[in-house]
């Protein structure tokens, strides 16, 4: 097993659950059940793919891809919000028809089943950063990548200072400390929840264009595969610090590495390898239900 391939590997496969990750720590914040975050992977997947076929650009293709989330978005603000709709039951019911939705496009758009490849969807360019490509053991991480997973990394520390350290941040974790009390110093909570909807929205479009055509230039039914919940689960082991999100998306990511690596040399039943990626979320919530207890 190579240790440079794992490390690019472990970066590379983070990198959409972060971005979903980070998102969803904007809107945990600020008090809003945002659960929709594998939908709107899955529906950037297939529009970037559309907008890189059509349009022949995978920059348009992207720009497609954050268009239909921040729809999606909005679509979620005017039910949940004008509405009163219970949050969690529209973020499961929109998770379950983005699903079914981007199955029917498939066949009336590109008139496939199952999956949609070819040559004239555009992929993202891949960049290697000079100067950091060559610190030993650790250049591969800089080698080859695309722009949006080196923007997912540093969505962690801007969040961190967004949150924590501007102005805008403290109208955020008083949204979602305590609504009641944020209205009467006159913070517009619902405008706060917006803005934090909207910023998941675009982060998860990113981390749906990097899986469609920044890994493999293609769109599969469910390409997905429950990386929005997996994101949703970095989110409640995080306790709202950008830094464990980051921890534990790795975590993610370097399993999935390793069960890829594992797959491809056919050791062990792919279904198997599979798995991996699902047990260390199932793990993470086992040990974080003993922390708790300990710290209660």
């Amino acid at each position: 097993m190579s240790i440079p391939l794992l490390l690019s590997s472990t970066m590379r496969f983070s990198a959409p659950i972060l971005l979903a990750a980070i998102g969803a720590l904007f809107c945990d914040c600020a008090g809003v059940t945002f659960i929709i975050l594998e939908a709107q992977m899955l529906l950037s997947c297939f529009f970037s793919v559309i907008g890189g076929y059509y349009l022949h650009s995978w920059g348009l293709g992207v720009l497609c891809g954050i268009a239909s989330c921040v729809a999606l978005g909005w679509f979620f603000i005017w039910i949940t919000q004008k509405m009163k709709a219970i949050e969690l039951v529209v973020g499961f019911a929109i998770n379950f028809l983005i699903d079914g939705l981007t199955v029917y496009l498939l066949r009336m758009v590109f008139h496939q089943t199952g999956s949609f490849i070819s040559e004239g969807i555009p992929s993202i360019p891949k960049i290697t950063i000079p100067l950091l490509s060559k610190i030993p053991a650790l250049g591969s991480l800089f080698e080859k990548q695309t722009w949006i997973v080196y923007f997912a990394f540093i969505c962690v520390f801007v969040a961190y200072i967004v949150i924590y350290r501007t102005p805008f941040g403290l109208k955020i974790l008083a949204c979602g400390q305590n609504e009641q009390a944020a209205k009467a110093v006159g913070i517009n909570v619902n405008s706060v929840r917006i803005i934090c909807m909207m910023i998941t929205s675009v982060l998860c479009a990113l981390a749906g264009s990097q899986l469609s055509i920044g890994f493999l230039s293609m769109f599969s039914e469910g390409m997905t595969v429950g990386k929005g919940f997996i994101a949703l689960g970095a989110l409640m082991f995080s306790e709202r610090k950008p830094s464990l999100v980051l921890f534990i998306t790795l975590l993610f990511g370097l399993s999935e590495a390793i069960g890829n690596q594992v797959q491809l040399s056919g050791a062990v039943a792919s279904e198997i390898v599979l798995m991996v990626p699902y047990l260390v979320v199932l793990a993470c919530v086992f040990i974080r239900k003993p922390m708790k207890q300990d710290i209660s």
